[in-house]
């Protein structure tokens, strides 16, 4: 275990400074920065750290900023995803599984099984889906954050290693973590969890593969997910464009001093030339006008209770808002957060920033209100 960077004040102060404010006719709890009070602010943690990224940026020849499905930029792209930034701030007493399970193409699925400290019977379980734009990312980025979950939350945690994108393309990678579900459900028994009591996470395109699982889930009326939650999903990848998902810049609110460094990560990541707008090319598919890709365009009834949480200035916030909205209109019983000051992935920096340790114990918080 090492030390956070970060006091447990300001994880205690952000619960304290929490706030709800109506956002599209529904509630949204708002998460302020723990130490800062100026509207639009980036929290100062992440600033000086997208600072000296932006300023590597400036000098970087434009061909290594080109985001497409060739091997160059999927290799450098990877880098960029694949990073560890958590800290090891959680117990080494976990125990871990490595296990392999079978796909639907007879492939094998690595997974790790996470047991909780205080072993007990019928324990509530975690399935949790790494991001990565569907093409990167692994079960490392977020061991932490499941870690914790499962520390502090004694709970039972499966976490998955999907096939990804564009070495296999859609839909393998979605029936992966599909078959995941799946086995779940069937084995986890064996290691104290209850299958009447699954709760399937993601975050970013994560959230996507997490919230195609639970529609897969109502489609077949298998009854396996009891609770989704939604760490920043990509749910709008076909770019539906209505009152409430339409992007702009103009939408955020953005201190003056924090500009420069907001505008050049929302313009490269966001809008309609970003990084989301070449989702179909990697995923190798031009159909993304469907419920899976796109579950903005889905009819949410009967969805499970729903966990959404976003950062104040993700270039996702506003497909995010919408989907919360739709969800809210379709009377899901649904829980919304933003973390003020916060941008995309927070769920990768446990230890580093107090707001990723306050999204960790939202998350078992949710677990908790919704186990039968």
């Amino acid at each position: 275990m090492k030390e956070k960077k970060y006091s447990d004040s300001l994880v205690k102060a952000i619960k304290e400074k929490q706030y709800v404010e109506n956002i599209n006719g529904m509630n949204v709890i708002q998460k302020p920065i723990p130490d800062c009070d100026i509207k639009g602010a980036m929290d100062p943690r992440l600033y000086d750290d997208q600072k000296k990224m932006a300023t590597m940026m400036r000098f970087m020849p434009k061909g290594l900023m080109k985001m497409d499905a060739s091997p160059k930029s999927i290799e450098r792209l990877r880098k960029m995803f694949n990073g560890v930034k958590s800290i090891p701030v959680t117990s080494d007493a976990i125990e871990t599984k490595e296990l392999f399970i079978k796909g639907k193409d007879d492939n094998d699925i690595p997974i790790t099984v996470y047991l909780p400290l205080e072993r007990k019977e019928n324990l509530s379980t975690l399935y949790y889906i790494h991001g990565g734009g569907f093409f990167g990312g692994h079960r490392g980025v977020v061991d932490q954050l499941v870690r914790m979950i499962v520390e502090k939350f004694n709970i039972v945690a499966v976490s998955i290693e999907y096939r990804l994108a564009p070495e296999n393309p859609y839909p393998k990678g979605h029936e992966d973590c599909y078959e995941g579900l799946k086995w779940v459900y069937k084995h986890i028994s064996e290691y104290s969890g209850n299958p009447n009591n699954i709760f399937v996470a993601g975050d970013s395109a994560g959230g996507n593969l997490a919230q195609y699982c639970t529609t897969r889930d109502l489609e077949d009326n298998s009854h396996m997910v009891r609770g989704q939650m939604l760490l920043y999903p990509t749910v709008n990848m076909a770019g539906i464009d209505d009152e409430y998902s339409h992007w702009s810049i103009d939408k955020y609110n953005i201190y003056d001093k924090h500009k420069k460094v907001l505008t050049a990560s929302l313009s490269m990541m966001g809008g309609d030339n970003g990084m989301t707008s070449m989702l179909g090319s990697l995923l190798g598919t031009t159909d993304i006008m469907n419920n899976y890709l796109t579950p903005y365009m889905m009819d949410p009834d009967n969805l499970p209770p729903t966990l959404i949480t976003v950062g104040e200035h993700d270039f996702l916030y506003i497909e995010c808002l919408a989907y919360a909205r739709k969800l809210n209109q379709a009377n899901v019983d649904t829980t919304t957060i933003v973390y003020k000051g916060m941008g995309h992935a927070y769920g990768d920096n446990i230890g580093v920033y107090p707001q990723s340790e306050d999204c960790a114990l939202e998350l078992g918080n949710f677990i908790e209100k919704y186990t039968k």
